[in-house]
């Protein structure tokens, strides 16, 4: 039999076994009859998955050896341990297949991770059956899924059709109730991080059944679920991916990659010095050298596996293994020694990161936004907006529920910045993995099918998208405390506190602990803590210009003396109530602001901008004060269906309409003021969105601000003209009138020549005339026509094309005079200022009459 060439099954559940014969052969003949079911299960994975390399009995066998090499011949394992062992090995990889869940592929698809990838990788459309999108698809499933199956496999039964039988792939009741479960929580571990393998495992210690009496083999579940996850790790060899099998099945891609560099493999052994050696016998060419590569990164990853037990188990006061570490694997050009290239070099000649806190720094702070740390606030505000709206996506919160809280509270010299939210938490993986992967944002990672299912399903769309804003709490402070209570997320999930401290900014480590009964958290969510120094508070509090108040009267009177720099003589400084409207005028989100020990306040309910108040709503965004806003002039922008997109107002001068996406501001649109839905930004800064609304939105919005606000001043009608332009408004200049363009035809069949003026004339440096007198005193020539000229920037920040009103004026000459028109371009005088002639370049049109 194979099993017997291995040297741990002979000593454990083999013929060598000594001690206990009859309790033994009886393990030995359940485990043989579960490995031959299991066998037939596991065989269906190559016809499903082709590009998968060898995942059936072969592969399972092989970790017997395997394990022997990594642990040791000397390795104490009895035979109930083996035989748990051997069950995980059976089961780890079994779940590959269709048969293992029940309806098939059918019922995949009703799982929340077919689900979730459909939303994450296909825009929410279903493949078609049997496309090869349905096949990628039904691949990464199986790979997300076939852990969290192998839990259940032990205990799954399969019908036989002619006579309704049940089968299992462990036959024996007995030992399938009191070890099935074990096997299967071990069997899905293998796909766990390390850490929560210790957890789960550490003080399990599964006591021999009755059944196996008299021994005394008890099960430690920790050192078993270790022997096979580094086991399964490091079967990378020949038999895996056999050349005639790579030579049939042509795998593709990546999946080409790990065929070839593992059909070049020889079997890991390890050597007098505990190091696992591998070995290829052919060398890697040129064109392998991709294949090359990722030899030598899983044999690192086999190596950090390989420690990372050694660790954890002699932390756990567990027995150490034989295998300490892979050999060669510190530089390439090492590994190179035993798996050979040819014709090449292996150097990591990759782009380098050196000095990744510097890049950070650079990209993460004041060089991308610049000496303003009201953006690094926005960020945190929207990271805690996005945690909200990620547990409502789920179902944990209410759609109307869900807070966000920002503080300040007085500490000696420096003043504590807090942003907490109630929304999803994070695990300590992604507190310490995604959180710190710097461009790496968990809503467009792969990890977030695995943290919380479910969530790409259900199409949730976080405004974060770069993964780079955290990072921005640094502008801010160098001490930083991120605590965080993340939601329990199905049955293997865990819900405990943890905070993560930086105590100098970058350059040092943060430090991961359990936060004390002072800084824990009520409520799942995250609070992100910096201290910020008296300069920073302040130019935090600057980031708006009006409504000033003064920031002394928002400490309480006994922290008054510590702050030196706080005085009634200081110049007044805004509320930060205002900096925190400013950045998410129209949050679904409940926003409450705490000052010192002051009573809360809330400050934002979650789409109040809806039925604010006109004046109380633009107290929400930031205004130039060169111009006296009329709240009266703010009109809803609505669609056809009803829905609200913004309320906003024409301007004219420097103000600007802030632009939102999920309530946080995301750009701004100049000459108009009030708030706009956005589409998410198209840049780093965040400074670049356009409006959501239609054109058709926008063309009721403009008609009716014209008809109540529009008067006649000629450069606001041109400007919202822009969005109404089928509708003739009186823009056109001549004399002292000002025309529409009906009134323009029939003004110009009176007349055969026109001197045309793009725009009404400003002071230029060579007028030979004062600002205040041109604009006291010029006077425009009668036979000037004047065409509007609306400012460009107005039509591009809102995509909308710049009417032409040259093009239109020939088409009314074209129709009033005919054909016959001439044109020429030359200096005339446009005008005077007490006497002064003004001159502009002007473009006289003339009607040709020909003679009869």
């Amino acid at each position: 039999m194979v099993l017997d060439c291995f040297e741990l099954w002979q000593r454990t559940l083999g013929s060598q076994s000594e001690d206990f014969k009859p309790q033994t052969e009886f393990l030995r003949q359940a485990f043989l009859n579960f490995r031959e079911r299991t066998a037939q299960l596991i065989g269906e994975i190559g016809p499903l998955l082709p590009g998968l390399t060898v995942h059936d009995i072969t592969h399972v066998d092989a970790l017997w050896r395997v394990v022997n090499e990594i642990a040791g011949p000397e390795y104490p394992l009895n035979p109930a341990e083996a035989f748990v062992l051997g069950g995980s090995f059976l089961l780890h990889d079994a779940a590959h297949v269709l048969a293992a869940y029940e309806d098939g592929l059918e019922g995949i698809k009703q799982t929340i991770e077919w689900k979730d990838l459909v939303a994450h990788r296909f825009e929410s459309n279903e493949p078609l059956p049997g496309s090869p999108e349905e096949r990628s698809a039904l691949f990464q499933v199986l790979r997300h899924l076939h852990a969290k199956q192998a839990h259940r496999l032990a205990k799954v039964c399969w019908t036989v059709p002619s006579d309704g039988a049940n089968i299992y792939l462990l036959e024996h009741f007995e030992l399938r109730e009191y070890y099935g479960s074990l096997i299967g929580e071990i069997a899905a571990s293998h796909h766990w991080e390390p850490l929560r393998v210790v957890e789960t495992f550490t003080n399990r210690h599964l006591s021999p059944p009755s059944f196996l009496a008299p021994t005394k083999w008890s099960v430690d579940a920790l050192k078993i679920a270790f022997l096979l996850r580094t086991a399964d790790a490091a079967h990378i060899d020949g038999r895996r991916a056999p050349w005639f099998l790579f030579a049939l099945r042509c795998p593709s891609g990546l999946s080409h990659e790990h065929w070839l560099f593992q059909a070049k493999m020889g079997q890991p052994v390890r050597t007098d010095r505990g190091e696992l050696r591998l070995s290829s016998g052919s060398p890697f060419p040129e064109k392998d050298r991709q294949a090359w590569w990722l030899a030598y990164d899983t044999a690192c990853l086999i190596d950090k596996e390989i420690r990372q037990a050694q660790m954890l188990l002699r932390d756990a006061g567990r027995p150490p293994f034989a295998t300490v570490s892979v050999e060669h694997v510190a530089t390439s050009q090492a590994f190179a020694t035993n798996v050979l290239t040819s014709g090449w070099e292996p150097i990591d000649v990759g782009p380098k990161i050196g000095d990744v806190s510097k890049v950070i720094r650079s990209l993460g702070g004041t060089k991308l936004y610049g000496r303003r740390p009201e953006l690094a606030l926005r960020e945190l505000i929207q990271n805690a907006a996005d945690a909200v709206r990620a547990r409502r996506a789920l179902g944990e919160l209410g759609q109307k529920e869900g807070e966000i809280e920002v503080a300040l509270a007085q500490d000696g010299q420096v003043t504590w910045l807090h942003v907490t939210d109630t929304g999803i938490g994070m695990s300590r993986f992604v507190l310490t993995e995604v959180l710190l992967d710097f461009g790496n944002s968990l809503w467009d990672s792969e990890a977030l099918r695995s943290e919380l299912p479910g969530l790409a399903a259900q199409r949730f769309c976080a405004v974060g998208q770069f993964g780079i804003g955290f990072f921005s709490v640094f502008m801010l402070g160098k001490e930083v405390k991120v605590t965080t209570y993340p939601c329990s997320r199905g049955n293997d999930a865990t819900s405990e506190q943890w905070l993560l401290e930086f105590g100098h900014g970058l350059y040092v480590r943060p430090s991961l602990r359990r936060p004390n009964s002072k800084e824990r958290l009520s409520q799942f969510g995250t609070r992100i803590s910096v201290a910020m120094d008296a300069a920073t508070l302040e130019r935090l509090l600057i980031a708006t210009n009006e409504s000033r108040v003064s920031i002394y009267d928002l400490f309480r009177d006994e922290d008054k003396d510590a702050i030196p720099w706080l005085s009634k003589k200081k110049t007044k400084l805004p509320d930060i109530r205002e900096v925190i409207l400013n950045i998410c005028p129209t949050l679904d989100i409940d926003v409450i602001m705490r000052i010192s020990q002051k009573k809360p306040v809330r400050i934002l309910r979650a789409n109040d901008w809806v039925k604010l108040k006109p004046e109380h709503l633009l107290c929400r965004v930031p205004r130039s004060g060169l111009t006296k806003l009329n709240p009266k002039t703010l009109l809803d922008l609505r669609e056809d269906s009803g829905m609200l997109v913004g309320r906003v107002s024409y301007s004219g001068s420097l103000d600007e309409a802030t632009i939102t996406f999920g309530g946080i501001k995301s750009g701004s649109v100049q000459n108009l003021f009030g708030v706009l839905l956005g589409i998410n930004n198209s840049d780093l800064v965040r400074s670049k969105s356009r409006p959501i609304a239609s054109r058709d939105a926008w063309a009721k919005w403009a008609s009716e601000w014209i008809d109540k606000f529009g008067g006649t001043e000629v450069d606001t009608l041109a400007a919202l003209h822009l969005f109404c332009p089928e509708r003739d408004l009186p823009l056109y200049r001549v004399e002292d009138k000002i025309l529409t363009e009906a009134q323009l035809t029939k003004w110009l069949r009176a007349h055969n020549e026109v001197y045309v003026l793009e725009g009404f004339p400003y002071r230029e440096d060579d007028d030979e005339v004062s600002v205040d007198s041109f604009r006291q005193y010029f006077k425009l020539n009668p036979e000037i026509l004047v065409l509007p000229s609306p400012r460009d920037n107005f039509s591009k920040s809102l995509t909308f094309s710049k009417i032409n009103y040259t093009a239109r004026l020939e088409a009314v000459l074209q129709s009033v005079w005919g054909d016959g028109i001439d044109w020429d371009g030359a200096d005339e005088v446009v005008g005077d200022v007490n006497g002064t002639e003004i001159y502009r370049l002007t473009i006289r049109y003339v009607r040709v009459v020909e003679d009869n």
